[in-house]
């Protein structure tokens, strides 16, 4: 009998542990409010990664970022090529991170930014009629913002700051395709340092006369 009891709070805790997984896989639109006539993109979310495709771009590409590395690669498609970014340079302009607990998402937040100054639990509220934990905080750039934390999907769907505001619409729930993530691998890796290095060596062409 308490084999039997033991298997079963297993298998509601295996369950549980499946839904917020799934939970926290979503497709949504990334709708910017501030600055002005800044575009829309295509937001992707699975297992700590974001792959973002902004519209209206005149050469195809898109970013997929390694929330836990905090790491960013920019993949070009025409050129079949990628940028790798170095570990820890997501811009703070992106306010999205790794968050185990809605209720507790300020240490998260304080990871992920440089130099974090303060971040303050506001308090229960509601985002895009999704139930959510607002938070206020500022950088130690100086600059304040206020973000919203999904409780169901534990990331941010709304931040509203000094020099931007955005939110995410059209949220659908769901597992996302495992190749939305991954860099195709007949793509190669771009160089950019010592792209520019050579360009700086290349001699100046001369001018006929």
């Amino acid at each position: 009998m308490l084999r039997k009891r033991a298997f079963g709070m297993m298998g509601l805790l295996l369950l549980s542990v499946s839904a917020t997984t799934l939970a926290q896989e979503f497709s949504a639109d990334l709708v910017r409010q501030k600055p002005a006539g800044a575009a829309k993109s295509k937001v992707y979310v699975s297992k700590g990664k974001v792959r973002l495709e902004t519209e209206g771009q005149s050469k195809a590409n898109y970013v997929i970022l390694n929330l836990a590395q905090r790491q960013s690669s920019m993949v070009l498609p025409d050129s079949k090529t990628y940028i790798l970014s170095p570990p820890g340079q997501i811009p703070s302009s992106i306010p999205f991170f790794n968050i185990e607990n809605a209720d507790n998402a300020c240490p998260a937040w304080e990871k992920s930014v440089q130099k974090p100054s303060t971040c303050t639990k506001v308090g229960d509220d509601t985002a895009n009629g999704r139930n959510a934990v607002k938070y206020t905080g500022t950088a130690g750039n100086g600059d304040t913002g206020t973000a919203w934390v999904d409780r169901k999907l534990h990331f941010p769907i709304k931040w509203e700051g000094e020099k931007g505001a955005a939110e995410l619409q059209n949220i659908q729930e769901g597992p996302q395709a495992a190749s939305l993530f991954e860099i195709p691998s007949d793509y190669e890796k771009m160089d950019v340092a010592a792209a520019r290095a050579a360009k700086k060596r290349k001699p100046a062409t001369p001018v006929r006369k």
